[in-house]
């Protein structure tokens, strides 16, 4: 069995107590203060569903999708190497249905005693390509292997390490105030937003995007990063504590962008099916996906080009790519936060250069058929 799949820090409300003393009384003041921030994090449920997949995949996977040869990942090998043939990983590796993303749906569970499936995701479960029935399935399966696997006490073990795996890039994501400049570019005034980033320290092949995290909370976003390596058997020092680089700075443009776009994209996406011809056989989820796309993914290299002076992005965009995007970009690039013009008017302009680049190739498509 194949199983494929591709793409993934949080503002946190930060409350400060000030205690205010006198003579005579002493009364404690609350000053509620919201800072926009990026929080990494290990999740003990993405983490467990993650586990469970690579031992089901690890005997006949793709050698570049291997987990990062770490010490951690040692670990993990060592501890859970006489459940492999649990049901669990058996239902996972017999299921055509779970690939690499499976583990994001750890989200989806309330606790991890229980496993018990927050049916506010329902509809997120399409997206998975799984079924209600399944996670029912995989419920019993699941408390059974954390159980009989000491998963909690492995995670326990574990914490320290992972403290020490994400203290690195979260604290060169401050320093580097990209939120910051995130926020600054699109001029925007709200305070309290988060992006959070659950990292998967064996993972070395999925990114992916968490859009309903928190109930879907406008003001949080997620996603899942995956602890790539280039080869899963010459791991270095940068997989086991994790580093901020190029690669990690583009998924955080990216995904940080989305608490910003997808309230414009609601706004202005209008009318389905006018996308059709763009996004053939896809269902009204894969359309509004594909729409969004073709504006955030030229957009990660814009934020790419004038905050980190990165150009290979910007270049192709310019002057290679014979898509939409190409268009769209040159849209984008006329946004300068500092002018009158909006960037609320600038993305309503590309999904209007979209709009007409569909309805141009609805308008070839039936000149052939004549």
């Amino acid at each position: 069995m194949k199983k494929t799949s591709f793409l993934i820090n949080a503002l946190l409300i930060i409350t400060l107590f000030a205690c205010k003393e006198n003579n005579s009384t002493q009364s404690d003041i609350t000053e509620n203060v919201e800072t926009n921030k990026v929080v990494f994090k290990v999740d003990a449920k993405i983490e467990l569903l993650r586990i469970a997949f690579n031992l089901a995949v690890q005997d006949y996977i793709d050698p570049k999708m291997l987990p990062c040869d770490t010490d951690y990942s040692k670990r993990v090998n060592k501890h859970f190497e006489n459940f492999k043939n649990h049901q669990l990983i058996k239902y996972i590796d017999d299921s055509p249905n779970i690939i690499i993303d499976f583990p994001t749906i750890g989200l989806m569970f309330k606790d991890l005693e229980t496993f018990e499936f927050d049916n506010t995701y329902f509809q997120e479960l399409s997206g998975f390509k799984m079924t209600k029935n399944e996670i029912d399935s995989l419920q019993p399966l699941l408390i059974d292997f954390s159980k009989k696997s000491n998963f909690e006490i492995f995670f326990e073990k574990n914490k320290s390490y992972y403290q020490d795996a994400l203290k690195t890039i979260e604290k060169q994501v401050n320093e580097e105030k990209l939120f910051d400049k995130i926020v600054n570019f699109f001029q925007s005034k709200e305070k309290g937003l988060e992006m959070i980033v659950f990292v998967e320290l064996t993972n070395s092949f999925n990114n992916k995007a968490v859009s309903f995290f928190d109930n879907y909370n406008p003001k949080k976003r997620a996603t899942i990063l995956a602890n790539i390596c280039e080869k899963p058997d010459k791991s270095n020092s940068t997989n086991e504590i994790m580093e901020l680089d190029d690669n990690r700075r583009g998924i955080l443009y990216h995904e940080t962008s989305h608490l910003f776009t997808d309230k414009l994209l609601n706004k202005y996406i209008g009318d389905l099916s006018q996308y059709r011809p763009i996004c053939e056989d896809c269902n009204e989820i894969e359309i509004k996906d594909k729409v969004d796309h073709l504006i955030v993914n030229p957009l990660q290299w814009l934020l790419q080009h004038r905050i980190n002076s990165k150009d290979d992005g910007h270049n192709y965009f310019l002057n290679e790519c014979e898509d939409i995007r190409k268009e769209v970009y040159t849209k984008l690039n006329e946004y300068q936060p500092d002018k009158e013009i909006s960037f609320e008017q600038i993305y309503s302009e590309c999904i209007n250069l979209i709009k007409l680049s569909a309805s141009e190739k609805l308008q070839s498509t039936n000149n052939e058929l004549r």
